[in-house]
């Protein structure tokens, strides 16, 4: 079956991924009661057990409202859609102003990295998505007025065609109150990496904007806040505002440097040089001497490090192109998830990773793991985040719900402490007898001491704290705080807190202290590294401890809220409508197209009739999908056979109709994804003679099972997937059907990836078989496969075969065997986007193939067709925004039939 221009374009306006949809994790799971809270300018969607967090939200975002919407002086002009979810163990959100406005938070609050500062985290995401609600969904002009008429349509959104850095550098920008602790700005994380990029050297205004994979993994955010800060302090303090309104009257999409010139006289290319001046005057100036201690290892990614008492060091490593590695004394035990943690525990370690539950959440576990890599699984989807080992055979462990904190036994019902309203944990600690943790409340970082049923506060102020560890007695805690902006490894004594560290740029993590020595990630320019540090014999610097008290939590604002059940209804009517026109051989068609999505994103449907006037015929094309996973595709085209020169009237003309449906049901792992279900398609077509009448030309139907297995990842740095494995499986009769085709087919593609190095060894393997009376298979051209694939096709007979042409009677057979190897080779990450014309490079890549495929009758010998050649695959970028996948090949048949063929095609060919 074809798949449809209006698909794809449904698919890139949704930003949806270019792969296989119905093995996504989607956030909401339409299981679940939901319900929806209604204020003045907000609709509050979130599952029934999150009630209470939802006020609150509703509370809060009713209150940063008159705010933001000041700031930028626009309102949205219907309600907000925010929904609220609990199904992922990572501090996040997201929000999007097409098809409606509409956001979404993860109650889950931050316990590392730069999302840590002193502003609770529900106002904070609140305040970042929703200013990205306002400041995307403001226009004027033109740009208002058509969609005014048209309806919510991408071009009519300025401030959405804008490079990354400048839509979340705003968001960062507006989130920040530095002389608070609020925000990323004036943060001790954002401060460390800017200052490692100045020493590094900074990006370039073509670098920053092309969105790449190079170092810093977050330049959208960390360029783009401190771009803003140095703006207003060059310019003055309205020129912010004065980029927002300029830019939002702009009907001429990507004028970036046009509207630096008219907000401040100078182009943009002008002002980034200026910026890193800037940059350079406030972060060059040297700190002294760093005291961080010896460097052990560099990678892309290193994680939790744990120095145990005989010596032994573990810590997580990744390289960007495979999935982390649990490693001991610089040896990989086996591999692990992304934000996998370890806490130090006998004969090895304790190791907290998020794994998929329910199909709909991504949730912590816990398991011990031993010297010789051996696992044994403690608990499972527990949400026990952090761990310690109580030296009893109990475990403490931090488990978050709902965006509660509680302190716990694993394996029993005992809360050893349980969070304050407006509380978030960003440490435990525990060793003979004794708990700690780190804490926000109310604008103050709090260590604390649980270890009695009377918690007392060692230390409480502004400064960031998280990690924290007992020393070998128990007696000092140690732990990691952004005193002077900068992360280092501090400690509270009886007489005051002590500094240990003078990190270059900051210290991102630690283990407990062993034998006097500590292993520290730091954080560096071009990703971590694993340090080796002896505690000096006195601390490098002493103060005080003044505790202070935290700030008596905001009371929710007394707001009328009306609650009901959840429906997708109000949110799935239609905001926009593209006018069709199709006038070609005498025919005149006229339509419209207009998408949409509920809230929860659990239904999506795209909708486009058109009415053919000159033989009056109903033509169009529809969609709708189900969570992902249950989905229908209808078509009705018309192709013009014959018409009269003179008057181009049509003589003939046929009417193709196909329809597809298929249903899912899938149980998803990380590493192991498995589906099953079934589906029907019909492809017919009827040829039309003006003058003697209607014949059927073809007709096709199909019903089948499918079904597959996919263990496939895909790393930061990795071309394409880059390990693991997938299998498909059909099984489709046409019998009795009443069809042109009278038979079965059964076809099973397999896949398989394996990093060698930073390159990839790609197989692919196609079996099919039909009896006789079925629709041969035909291999042939370089189509690129699953570029745009929400579900399972069925009635698929066409396979590519590069170097051969389809039509080849040779490679038509109701047996059909395919096999192709690939070798991709990562050439360049050349990340580079202009800003006039807005066009970008990212990846450019080198495939070398060979491809072997059969087609043939049942009782005659497969005749193999070998093809070779290779592709130069590339990242093209357009307007900022726009990104997708491209290879120019060269392919040689080597067989009967082969020929020289240069193609230009759209994606990976699997």
């Amino acid at each position: 079956m074809k798949r449809t221009a209006l698909f794809a374009f449904a698919l890139l306006l949704w930003s949806t991924a270019l792969r296989a949809q119905w093995l996504e994790l989607h956030w909401a799971d339409p299981s679940l009661q939901w319900r929806t809270i209604e204020t003045r300018n907000f609709q509050i969607h979130f599952a029934e057990h999150n009630r209470a967090q939802a006020r609150l939200a509703a509370g809060t975002a009713e209150r940063i409202y008159p705010g933001i919407t000041s700031i930028l002086a626009w309102q949205p002009r219907r309600r907000t859609h925010i929904v609220v979810l609990d199904s992922a163990d990572f501090a996040n959100g997201y929000a999007s102003p097409i098809p409606f406005n509409y956001s979404a938070i993860f109650l889950s609050p931050p316990d590392d990295g730069e999302l840590l500062q002193n502003q609770d985290w529900l106002e904070l995401v609140l305040t970042h998505e929703f200013f990205h609600i306002v400041h995307l969904d403001k226009a004027s002009g033109t740009p208002l007025n058509l969609r005014n008429v048209l309806g919510r349509l991408l071009p009519f959104f300025p401030n959405v065609l804008q490079p990354g850095w400048v839509i979340e550098g705003l968001a960062v920008y507006a989130e920040s109150e530095p002389q608070r602790g609020y925000g990323r700005l004036g943060q001790g994380f954002f401060e460390g990496m800017m200052r490692a990029e100045v020493d590094r050297g900074l990006r370039s205004l073509r670098e920053v904007s092309a969105r790449g994979r190079g170092f810093p993994l977050n330049r959208d955010y960390l360029y783009g806040s401190y771009f803003f800060a140095f703006l207003r302090e060059r310019y003055g303090e309205g020129v912010v505002k004065r980029f927002i309104e300029n830019y939002s009257g702009n009907m001429v999409p990507f004028k970036v440097d046009g509207n630096a010139v008219l907000t401040t006289g100078k182009p943009m290319d002008q002002l980034w040089v200026e910026y890193h001046d800037w940059l350079r005057a406030r972060f060059g100036a040297s700190r002294g001497e760093a005291a961080q201690g010896m460097e052990l290892a560099r990678a892309f990614s290193l994680s939790s490090p744990v120095l145990a008492p005989g010596g032994s060091r573990w810590y997580v490593q990744a390289d960007g192109y495979t999935r982390p590695k649990l490693t001991l004394n610089g040896r990989g035990l086996l591999e692990v998830e992304p934000d996998t943690r370890l806490a130090a525990a006998e004969a090895g370690v304790l190791v907290a990773e998020r794994e998929i539950c329910d199909n709909h959440n991504l949730l912590y576990g816990l398991q011990r793991i031993d010297e010789t890599g051996q696992r044994r699984e403690v608990d499972r989807c527990s949400r026990h985040r952090f761990a310690a080992d109580l030296g009893d055979g109990r475990i403490a462990a931090l488990a978050v719900t709902s965006g509660e904190a509680r302190i716990v036994v694993v394996g029993t019902d005992q809360v050893l402490y349980r969070a304050q309203p407006g509380e978030s944990i960003t440490g435990l600690a525990a060793k003979r007898g004794r708990l700690v943790i780190t804490s926000l409340r109310g604008g103050v970082w709090s260590l604390i001491d649980i270890s009695s049923a009377s918690p007392r506060v060692l230390v409480a102020d502004e400064a960031v704290k998280h990690s924290p560890r007992l020393s070998e007695s128990s007696e000092d805690v140690f732990f990691i705080a952004d005193y002077g902006k900068t992360y280092d490894v501090w400690s509270v004594r009886r007489d005051g807190l002590a500094r240990w560290t003078r990190a270059a740029y900051g210290v991102r993590e630690m283990s407990e202290p062993s034998r006097g020595e500590l292993l520290l990630v730091t954080l560096e320019a071009d990703g971590d590294a694993l340090r080796l540090y002896r505690l000096p014999a006195s601390p490098l610097e002493q103060r005080a401890a003044a505790p202070k008290e935290p700030s008596p939590p905001v009371p929710a604002d007394a707001i009328p809220m009306d609650e009901t059940a959840y429906s997708p209804w109000p949110s799935l009517r239609p905001t926009s409508w593209v006018p069709l026109i199709q006038i070609a051989d005498g025919a005149v068609a006229l339509g419209a197209a207009t998408l949409g999505q509920d809230a929860l994103e659990t239904h999506r449907y795209v909708l486009a009739p058109m009415f053919e006037f000159t033989q009056r015929e109903l033509l169009g094309q529809a969609l709708y999908v189900y969570d992902g996973r249950h989905g229908v595709r209808i078509d009705r085209t018309l192709t013009v056979r014959a018409t009269e020169q003179e008057n181009r009237k049509i003589r003939a003309y046929s009417v193709k109709e196909d329809a597809q449906w298929v249903s899912l049901w899938r149980s998803l792992r990380l590493n192991r994804r498995l589906y099953w279900g079934g589906g029907a398609a019909i492809e017919q077509e009827k040829f039309h003679d003006v003058d003697v009448g209607t014949s059927r030309t073809q007709n096709e139907r199909v019903i089948g099972l499918v079904g597959g297995f996919d263990s496939r990842r895909t790393q930061w740095y990795s071309e394409g997937p880059s390990q693991g494995q997938e299998l498909r499986l059909f099984a489709e009769t046409s019998r009795r059907l009443h069809a042109a085709f009278d038979g079965n087919v059964v076809r099973a593609d397999w896949r398989g990836h394996l990093p060698v190095r930073k390159t990839v060894f790609a197989v692919r393997w196609n079996e099919a078989y039909g009896t006789r009376g079925a629709e041969p298979f035909e291999l042939g051209g370089s189509q690129s496969d699953d570029l745009i694939l929400l579900l399972p096709v069925l009635n698929e007979r066409h396979f590519a075969l590069r170097g051969y042409t389809t039509g080849n009677p040779a490679l038509i057979g109701h047996r059909a065997r395919l096999l192709s190897a690939e070798w991709r080779v990562p050439i360049a990450d050349v990340d580079r986007h202009l800003t006039v014309p807005p066009l970008g490079m990212n990846r450019v890549a080198l495939n070398l193939f060979y491809d072997a495929g059969a087609a043939w009758e049942r009782g005659a010998t497969a005749d193999y067709h070998r093809g070779i050649g290779a592709e130069l695959m590339t990242e093209p970028r357009a307007g900022y925004l726009f990104g997708f996948s491209a290879r120019l090949g060269v392919a040689r048949g080597l067989d009967e039939g082969g020929e020289t063929k240069v193609y230009l095609r759209a994606g990976r060919a699997f």
